[in-house]
């Protein structure tokens, strides 16, 4: 549970528990901290806010990340939830990266929590059709129901489901799909609504990693990709330029070269001929044509 809240000193991950009091939670650091440190919390800010106790201050780096100047040896924070807690439960269940025990837990903390108060009579309601209560497992092994399939039927088509993700901005679709780098189920958009997501990726904290995993999960999917092409090229970086080439199927090799040497900047073309990221991944025609330009 929380996964999406990760918390460090140094290199050195920090285990936390936590617990539920009333309509807050509480994360609870289980390591004595080491006073002079500085404690790192990177967390899924689409899905949570952080708020200090005891009067602690956080300093915020990146959208996601926040971190205290340790003066005392114990330490506990307060998360709320919003909205897109509930949307994203359902998107790890639909992509079987969490089983039905974990999502009626999560439906369970979200519908107790403040923001997820008004929608308790609805989600009442999914949780007993997801926990089946008025079948005997008797019933349900002579119906030989495809139990994900049955839960996934009841998620998507739940009301407060769909009021929240038909709300959600372009921002907040965009960080839900960003928050993995593949899954198999991604939202059904049309190429105008994908470049949007781009454009509000471009235009956030971690551009590069979120365009990146954009293109991920939509490689192969029949989107143009014009707008990723041009954003690496002119990110001049190389690294995430390797990553790019090297990790999505669909990537153009002559459009993405064509528009390196448009930038006719041969600093930027060494360094792209001497990343093993790029010219392992690389067609020899492209390669000997970046070499020739300079």
């Amino acid at each position: 549970m929380f996964r999406d809240i990760e918390i460090f000193i140094d290199r050195n991950k920090v285990d936390f528990d936590y617990e539920i009091d009333k309509d807050k939670i509480i994360i609870k650091l289980i390591d004595e901290l080491e006073i002079g440190k500085v404690l790192k919390i990177y967390y899924d800010e689409n899905i949570y806010e952080i708020k200090p106790n005891d009067n602690k201050k956080f300093s915020e780096g990146k959208a996601g990340e926040l971190f205290i100047n340790l003066n005392i040896k114990e330490l506990s924070f307060s998360v709320v939830l919003k909205n897109n807690f509930f949307v994203k439960s359902v998107y790890k269940y639909i992509n079987k990266l969490i089983n039905k025990d974990t999502l009626i837990n999560e439906i369970k903390i979200f519908m107790n929590s403040d923001v997820g108060k008004k929608y308790k009579e609805d989600l009442n309601i999914l949780l007993d059709n997801i926990e089946n209560k008025d079948k005997s497992l008797e019933e349900l092994i002579i119906n030989n129901e495809d139990e994900y399939q049955r839960v996934f039927d009841l998620v998507i088509h739940n009301k407060t489901y769909i009021s929240i993700a038909e709300n959600m901005s372009d921002l907040e679709l965009m960080l839900l799909i960003t928050s993995y780098i593949f899954v198999p189920f991604t939202p059904n958009i049309n190429q105008d609504y994908f470049d949007d997501l781009v454009k509000a990726a471009e235009n956030y904290d971690n551009a590069l990693e979120n365009i990146w995993r954009l293109g991920m999960n939509y490689d192969y999917k029949g989107y143009n990709f014009d707008l990723l092409d041009n954003f690496f090229v002119d990110s001049k970086d190389i690294y995430y330029l390797g990553e790019y080439i090297s990790g999505i199927h669909q990537t153009n090799q002559e459009k993405i070269v064509n528009a390196i040497l448009a930038t006719k900047d041969k600093d930027f073309i060494k360094r792209i001929l001497v990343s093993d990221l790029i010219i392992d991944h690389l067609d020899d025609k492209y390669k000997n044509i970046l070499e020739s330009s300079i």
